[in-house]
C-alpha cells in the first residue's frame, strides 16, 4: 500500500471559511459540497492527474510490479526454514530439500539468511548482505530475472514472488480510474476514540490482521451524514503514523473492487481536515494472487456510491 499524501492547500479552504483553528462545528454542522475551491480545481486536478501517472509508470517499470506477483509464502512457526525451487514454481520446506535455494535460521532472536545457490543475492536497498548475515527487516532477493521480497516475523517468514514474465505485466498499460471528482474532496472531521480497541481483520487469504480502531471519520455527501473508522497496524512505533481507512460502498463488485478499497492519509493536523475519495485505491489482491489484503470491517461499509479513485482492474 503506497501512502497518499495531502497536499497543504488542499487544506486551505477550511482555513479561508473558518480561520486557523477549524470551524468549530459540531456532527451535524460539517460544510456541505467539495472542500476543493474552483479558483483550486485546475492545480488540485493536475497533482491527482500526475500522481496518478506516476503509480501507472510504476506498475509498468517497476521489478516488484503488484503485475508480476505470482506467488505468496508464508512459512509455520518454524526455526528454520529452506525456500526450494522447481522451474518457476517456488514452495517452503523444514528440511533440507533437493531443489533449495536458500535456508533461514532463527538464531539468537534474529533470521540469518545462507545462499544455497551460487546465484541468490540478497539487498536492502542498495546494500548487498552478504550470505550468512542476519535479515531484521524486508530485503529483496534476486535469482536471475525473479524477485522475491522476502519478509522476516518474530517465528516465520513470508515470500512474495515476482516474475517478469508474467502476462498481467506484459500486457499492462494503466490502472483505471474515475474521472477526477472534486465534489468528493469532503470536509470531514476526525474524532479519536478515548481508548483505541484491537480488531480483527479478515484477509483475502483468510487469515486475520491485528489493527486498532483509533478514531472516527464523520463526513455529509448528498446532505446525509457518514461516518468511517480509522485503523492503525500500531499505536507506538512502526506502523503508528498514518490512519489506515478500508472501506466498501455501492460501487464496490460493480464498479470497483468487490472486496473494498483502502485510503491511507497522514494523521491530521486538526479535527478538521480534507477526506479526498479520489485518493482511495485497490488492494493488490486486484491485481496478483500473491498478496494478503485486510478486508473492511462491517462498520466501514457505506450504502452510497463513492465513483472516485480507482475503479477495479479487469483481469
Amino acid at each position: 500500500m503506497k501512502r497518499q499524501d495531502y497536499l497543504p492547500w488542499l487544506l486551505l479552504p477550511l482555513v479561508l471559511a473558518c480561520g486557523p483553528e477549524g470551524p468549530g462545528l459540531d456532527r451535524a454542522g460539517l460544510p456541505e459540497g467539495p472542500a476543493v475551491l474552483p479558483i483550486q480545481e485546475a492545480a488540485w486536478t493536475a497533482e491527482l492527474l500526475e500522481e496518478r501517472a506516476r503509480k501507472d509508470a510504476e506498475f509498468a517499470t517497476s521489478e516488484t510490479s503488484p503485475m508480476a506477483g505470482t506467488q505468496y509464502l508464508k512459512s509455520e512457526p518454524a526455526e528454520r526454514v529452506f525456500l526450494t525451487r522447481e522451474d518457476e514454481l517456488f514452495g517452503l520446506d523444514y528440511e533440507r530439500p533437493e531443489g533449495a535455494v536458500l535456508a533461514m535460521t532463527r538464531r539468537e532472536g534474529l533470521w540469518w539468511w545462507q545462499a544455497l545457490d551460487p546465484e541468490l543475492i540478497c539487498r536492502r536497498g542498495d546494500e548487498v548482505v552478504p550470505s550468512g548475515s542476519s535479515v531484521d527487516e524486508p530485503a529483496l532477493l534476486s535469482l536471475g530475472d525473479l524477485r522475491l521480497r522476502l519478509f522476516p516475523a518474530e517465528d516465520r517468514v513470508t515470500f512474495i514472488v515476482f516474475d517478469p514474465r508474467r502476462r498481467e505485466l506484459l500486457e499492462f498499460e494503466r490502472l483505471l480510474y474515475f474521472p477526477p471528482a472534486p465534489a468528493l474532496a469532503v470536509h470531514a472531521e476526525l474524532v479519536p476514540i478515548d481508548e483505541p480497541d484491537a480488531i480483527e481483520v479478515l484477509t483475502s487469504r483468510n487469515l486475520k490482521k491485528t489493527f486498532y480502531r483509533y478514531a472516527k471519520v464523520r463526513f455529509r455527501l448528498d446532505g446525509t451524514e457518514q461516518e468511517l473508522t480509522a485503523l492503525k497496524p500500531a499505536l507506538e512505533g512502526e506502523g503508528s503514523e498514518g490512519l489506515f481507512i478500508p472501506f466498501r460502498d455501492a460501487t464496490s463488485g460493480r464498479q470497483t473492487y468487490g472486496a473494498g478499497r483502502f485510503l491511507e492519509i497522514d494523521d491530521p493536523a486538526t479535527r478538521f481536515f480534507v477526506l479526498d475519495f479520489n485518493r482511495a485505491f485497490n488492494p493488490l489482491c486486484n491485481y496478483s494472487p500473491a498478496y494478503n489484503c485486510a478486508i473492511p470491517p462491517r462498520e466501514n461499509r457505506l450504502e452510497m456510491p463513492i465513483p472516485a479513485g480507482e475503479m477495479t482492474y479487469p483481469h
